[in-house]
């Protein structure tokens, strides 16, 4: 056996010594080198995962803040994007996993969403209308890899408590500063707020109603008050965190925003979005009856003080106009484009507008196909966060367990918005998504023994299709009904 001093005698020449010496050290004088090694590199892997997760965590809060448009000298100044390739560099040895068969059908969402790429490219080449194809797959690329991105870098419980917070963070400021702007008291130049028409009055004149509007992608004050239901429930999530003492109560002030922003927005849908989320979250939390006598709170509160937004006609202008645009998009589904749809982006061209309900345009745009996987992000999500209220389910991770019914109600807020909402390929959909699906993930790690609440195999697909099915009839039948 060579020791140490043996190293350098391997060969005579200088030079040869030198090349071989590493070598012959790591190979032949032991395996503590190696073992120092390897630890280094899990070190390296383990750093370059934290930075990737740090540029992430800065992505998220672009998104919400968008400094570009505070400050203009950073006009187009590709920031965003700048963040996300950087955040793809340092995490492309875990995103890779990611992607790959075993992790796919342990986790069915991400295997919709990656399928949905292909429903995307279908619903174009069926068409062959390849311009629209490229475009279309480039937009979707980014959502996937944003989306890809957050569901790998989530990667422990406190991380996802972490990234929980960011969200709970930005976007709350984000909404506080457009209610400042709404009520006057300082006037942001990058915020303009919405004077539209809300139908005519008895004698025909007009009914003008002025909207809180946000930053960036929430234009929509439908949009923003999305932001805002998801956005209240994480800032509950952390105003009962007991753990945190009397600092926890700050929650309190962002809440505050929260809550008058929601007001400012007007908007029925958002309004609905979180009646839905309480009730979800009183149910799981709390039991049905506490759940049932948080509904009827609810609506009789929504009554006496929402105005507008509590009141929801399906019969009126607004309400019956988005009807009948669900009617033209399913009567595109009777011919050969059932199965992969009209192409996406195309329901505009198609019937003037969009169909304000992400399922139905899903459905319409890239077909049985697509609508099933868009729909099957929050199947699958239901699957698992109901097994979850199993009380035998062997989970003991404090912060997982406690996760539990926001994280559900985040994801119902989510969905109730989106009957409303065309939202199909933006950001925000494919955070709570993103978010849901990591938490999934965490928590079939953290169960003892460890197991799949839900996974992709031939049963949950035939579940998964059938219900799809269904409900693509059922909002069939409901739209015959209600359009006139």
């Amino acid at each position: 056996m060579k020791t140490f001093g043996d190293v350098n005698k391997v060969s005579p020449t200088g030079t040869e010594s030198a090349q071989k010496a590493p070598m012959l050290w790591a190979d032949q004088v032991g395996p503590r080198h190696q073992k120092f090694a390897h630890i280094n590199r899990i070190k390296l892997h383990l750093e370059e995962s934290f930075m990737a997760y740090l540029l992430f965590m800065l992505v998220i809060t672009t998104l919400f803040l968008r400094p570009a448009e505070m400050i203009p000298e950073l006009l187009g100044l590709p920031i965003y994007e700048g963040l996300i390739l950087g955040s793809v560099l340092l995490g492309i040895k875990r995103l890779q996993w990611q992607f790959r068969v075993r992790s796919l059908r342990r986790q069915p969402i991400t295997y919709c969403i990656l399928l949905l790429w292909f429903a995307v490219i279908l619903s174009h080449l069926t068409h062959f209308y390849f311009y629209g194809m490229k475009e279309s797959l480039v937009a979707y690329l980014k959502l996937l890899v944003f989306y890809g991105l957050l569901v790998t870098l989530v990667n422990s419980p406190g991380r996802m408590k972490f990234t929980m917070a960011i969200v709970a963070i930005t976007s709350s400021l984000m909404v506080a500063l457009c209610v400042i702007d709404y009520v006057g008291w300082h006037d942001f130049q990058f915020i303009i707020h919405l004077d539209s028409l809300d139908g005519f009055d008895d004698i025909g004149a007009e009914n003008r109603v002025f909207r809180m509007r946000g930053t960036g992608i929430f234009q929509d004050p439908n949009d923003l008050a999305m932001l805002i239901a998801i956005s209240g429930i994480l800032c509950v999530y952390f105003l009962t965190e007991k753990s945190h003492s009397f600092l926890r109560f700050f929650w309190l002030l962002p809440i505050g925003f929260l809550g008058t922003g929601l007001i400012f927005t007007k908007s029925r849908g958002g309004l609905l979005a979180v009646g839905a989320a309480m009730l979800i979250f009183a149910t799981v939390r709390y039991g049905k009856k506490v759940g049932i006598a948080a509904g009827v709170c609810g609506v009789i509160l929504a009554g006496a003080i929402a105005g507008r937004q509590a009141s929801i006609d399906l019969s009126d202008d607004t309400g019956h106009d988005r009807i009948l645009l669900w009617r033209d998009g399913l009567e595109e589904l009777k011919s050969p484009k059932l199965f992969f749809g009209i192409g996406m982006n195309e329901y505009s061209d198609m019937a003037g507008l969009v169909a304000h309900n992400s399922f139905i345009h899903t459905y319409v745009e890239l077909g049985f196909f697509g609508g099933t996987l868009f729909f099957g992000c929050f199947f699958f999500a239901g699957i698992a966060l109901y097994k979850m209220l199993d009380p035998q389910l062997p989970l003991y991770h404090r912060d997982l367990k406690r996760m539990h019914p926001y994280i559900t109600a985040m994801l119902v807020a989510a969905a109730m918005s989106m009957m409303s909402l065309s939202r199909c390929y933006v950001p925000i959909t494919y955070l709570v998504i993103g978010l849901g699906a990591a938490y999934i993930t965490l928590v079939n790690k953290h169960l003892e023994p460890a197991q799949y609440l839900v996974y992709w195999n031939r049963s949950t697909v035939k579940k998964l299709i059938g219900t799809s099915f269904c409900l693509l009839c059922c909002m069939y039948i409901g739209v015959k009904i209600l359009a006139r």
